[in-house]
């Protein structure tokens, strides 16, 4: 597949903890991702994807039975679309940044393109998993999940969980099962509606609203409150807010004020000047260092 202009495969794979929740896997270097897609017929298929000059460079496992090889490479190749977002166009989030003074670095860079899970399901669930805890229980979290109800492929990794395999453990056993503590009730109650259709987190890609109204709607689900909601809408490459935790205050803290703790209100005006992208370019800038390291996953909390 052809690369958008100046794409980095590296920093986008790197650009949030994604890459390191399985079932993704990613070698040290960062190019090279490996995942586990669930198939629409059943069953799961495992594949690769790294970068090669100007060509996204796509491999997959064999298909599960009675599953049709050529349909399985369709299906991979467009989930890889989907995860390195690779149709996201970047231009006015890099216009706006090459206006604000200090900020032209992230167009001259590239920066902003998000890791993506193969479905905004995924994503969804993901995001419920890293609300008030640490690092290394929502990776404990989705480890569970994946082990307990994802699907296997030939090789015997397993995917990410379809939604009525979890609708249909209920709260419950997600508790026992997952330790998902309260979070347990949110992902059955969403499972179950995703599975009734009452929800259906592919429609945001292409729903017909605004940033704002979409992010309204997110807020009504359960377990989603603004941080989730304004990481969502940036994964859509459709931002509305900052997106701020802990951590990202932390850091601002850190990178601004010499750790001195600062109100939400001065860190909205610092990138005020970049309008709806203001949430991206705070992301960007507080992980710029990220690359220097072997591990990005050193400056997020432990």
């Amino acid at each position: 597949m052809q690369a958008p202009p100046g794409f980095s495969f590296r920093r986008t794979v790197w650009s949030h903890g994604w890459y390191s929740l399985a079932p993704f896997r990613c070698n040290a270097a960062g190019d090279r991702l490996e995942g586990v897609l669930s198939l629409a017929g059943g069953g799961a298929v495992a594949y690769g994807v790294r970068c090669r000059g100007d060509q996204v460079v796509v491999s997959a496992g064999p298909s599960p039975a009675g599953q049709d090889a050529a349909k399985t490479r369709r299906a991979v190749r467009q989930a890889v679309r989907r995860v390195l977002n690779l149709d996201l166009d970047l231009s006015e989030f890099h216009q706006a940044a090459r206006a604000c003074k200090g900020m032209a670095w992230m167009a001259n860079q590239r920066m902003g393109r998000m890791l993506r899970s193969p479905t905004l399901w995924e994503d969804l669930v993901k995001l419920v998993l890293t609300t008030n805890c640490s690092w290394a229980f929502t990776t404990r979290m989705v480890d569970a999940l994946v082990e307990c109800y994802g699907e296997s492929a030939m090789d015997g990794s397993r995917s990410f969980p379809r939604p009525e395999r979890l609708a249909a453990a209920g709260a419950g056993e997600l508790r026992e099962r997952i330790r998902a503590g309260y979070r347990a009730p949110h992902l059955a109650k969403l499972a179950l509606a995703v599975t009734e259709g009452r929800i259906d987190p592919d429609s945001w890609e292409t729903a017909p609203l605004d940033p704002g109204e979409l992010r309204r709607q997110l807020l009504e689900l359960p377990g989603v409150g603004p941080y989730v909601a304004e990481n969502m809408l940036k994964l859509l490459g459709r931002p509305d807010g900052l997106a701020l935790d802990s951590w990202l205050r932390a850091k601002y803290a850190q990178v601004y004020h010499g750790g001195r703790t600062v109100t939400d209100r001065t860190i909205a005006r610092r990138y005020a000047r970049m309008g709806e992208w203001g949430g991206l370019a705070l992301w960007c800038d507080m992980t710029r260092d990220w690359l220097d390291d072997s591990d990005p996953l050193r400056s997020t909390p432990a």
